[in-house]
C-alpha cells in the first residue's frame, strides 16, 4: 500500500515537472508583447475618430444678387434705433456754392486818351541825390507811392493828377536806397481824362515842374526834349482846350 502511494506521488511529480518544462522552458514560444505608448499620429487619428469635423468649404467671391436681378455691391443697412448716433446734415454745413468774402481788388485805371509829358534834366551833367529828390518832391506837393514813383493826388480820388518817374530806366525809385540813389533827371506825365479838368491838371503839372527845377537846379524840357518855352506852353494849352471840347457831350 505504501509502495503504491509512493508510486502515485512520483507520477504526479513527473507530470508537474513535464508541464513546467513545457510551459516555461519552450524556446519556440512567442513572448508576450508589452503594451507601448501610442504615437502622436495614432492619438491624433483617435481624436479625429472621436470628434469628426465638418468638411471645410472655401469662401466664394460671388456677390449677392441685388433686388431686381441687377448686379452690384450690397451695402449694409444701419438702423438708427440700434444705438447709432445720428447727425443733422444741415447743422454746421458750409454749402459748397456759398460765396466767400474776399477783399475787393482795386478797380483798374482806365487807359488815358491823351498823355502830356514834361522832362526835368540836371544841369552840367550833374546828378541829384535821392535825399534831395525826396525832399523836393514833398515840398512840391507830391507823394511817393504806387509803382515806386511820385504822384500828385486829389483827396477822394484814386487816379493821380500827374506822376513823376525816374528819367533813367526802369523809371522807378528804390524806397530802400534814398541815401545812395542818384538821378540825372525826372519825367512828369499827365494822363487825361483825370480827376481834374485838362487845363487845371496842366497848370498843376507846369507849376510843379518849375518848382522842382528851382529847388534842384534843373532844366525843364517839353515833350520833344527841347527847352520848354512860353510859346510851347501856350500850344499845349490850346491842344488841351480842344481835347476838353471833344469830351463835352453833343447837344
Amino acid at each position: 500500500m505504501e509502495t503504491l502511494t509512493f508510486r502515485w506521488v512520483l507520477i504526479i511529480c513527473g507530470v508537474l515537472l513535464l508541464a513546467g518544462v513545457f510551459l516555461f522552458g519552450n524556446p519556440n514560444k512567442t513572448p508576450k508583447k508589452r503594451a507601448t505608448r501610442p504615437k502622436k499620429k495614432t492619438r491624433k487619428a483617435a481624436r479625429e475618430r472621436k470628434s469628426p469635423m465638418a468638411p471645410r468649404t472655401e469662401p466664394t467671391l460671388s456677390e449677392p444678387e441685388t433686388p431686381g436681378g441687377g448686379e452690384g455691391r450690397q451695402e449694409p443697412a444701419f438702423d438708427a434705433g440700434d444705438g447709432a448716433t445720428t447727425f443733422d446734415d444741415t447743422q454746421g454745413e458750409l454749402p459748397i456754392d456759398a460765396p466767400v468774402d474776399e477783399p475787393a481788388a482795386p478797380a483798374p485805371m482806365a487807359q488815358p486818351e491823351k498823355v502830356v509829358v514834361l522832362y526835368l534834366r540836371a544841369r552840367d551833367n550833374r546828378t541829384v541825390s535821392g535825399l534831395e529828390l525826396l525832399e523836393a518832391a514833398q515840398k512840391s506837393g507830391m507823394e511817393f507811392g504806387a509803382m515806386d514813383i511820385f504822384h500828385r493826388l486829389v483827396e477822394g480820388e484814386r487816379q493821380p493828377v500827374f506822376s513823376m518817374a525816374n528819367l533813367e530806366q526802369p523809371g522807378t525809385f528804390s524806397p530802400d536806397s534814398w541815401a545812395t540813389l542818384s538821378a540825372r533827371g525826372m519825367t512828369l506825365f499827365m494822363g487825361l481824362p483825370g480827376p481834374l479838368s485838362a487845363l487845371d491838371a496842366w497848370d498843376a503839372t507846369v507849376a510843379t515842374a518849375r518848382r522842382m527845377a528851382e529847388l534842384l537846379h534843373l532844366d525843364v524840357l517839353d515833350d520833344q526834349r527841347e527847352h520848354f518855352s512860353r510859346q510851347r506852353e501856350g500850344e499845349i494849352r490850346e491842344e488841351l482846350r480842344a481835347f476838353e471840347r471833344g469830351q463835352l457831350p453833343e447837344a
